[in-house]
């Protein structure tokens, strides 16, 4: 008979030390499952951020608007100035100027 006996697997040094990566690991998507979840709650049930508060166009001093057209959410204006004719594109949506081309007189 032989005097060797059988070694148990789960006693081995590398046995153990798998098992504890695999605990690690797991405890790690667990946690990264949570924070996804959070993350995804909080955006869905923020109510928005509030809108900027509106910027306001002002047209030079001692202009005129010759005409004013609509394209989507734009609002192209004709001005005459002192110093020619310009065309503003303003967003109507913020009130800013979005565009502006000049033609000296």
């Amino acid at each position: 008979m032989s005097d060797i006996s059988p070694v148990d697997p789960k006693s081995t040094l590398s046995y153990r030390l798998l098992r504890a990566v695999v605990i690690v690991l797991g405890a790690l998507i667990v946690i990264g499952l949570v924070v996804l979840v959070v993350g995804l709650a909080t955006r869905f049930s923020a109510h928005g951020a509030p809108p900027p508060a509106a910027a306001l166009y002002t047209l030079p001093q001692g202009a005129r608007i010759a005409a004013s057209d609509m394209q989507g959410d734009r609002l192209v204006l004709r001005v005459q100035t002192r110093t020619g004719e310009e065309i503003d594109i303003v967003d109507t949506q913020s009130g800013r100027l979005i565009g502006q081309v000049k033609a000296p007189k």
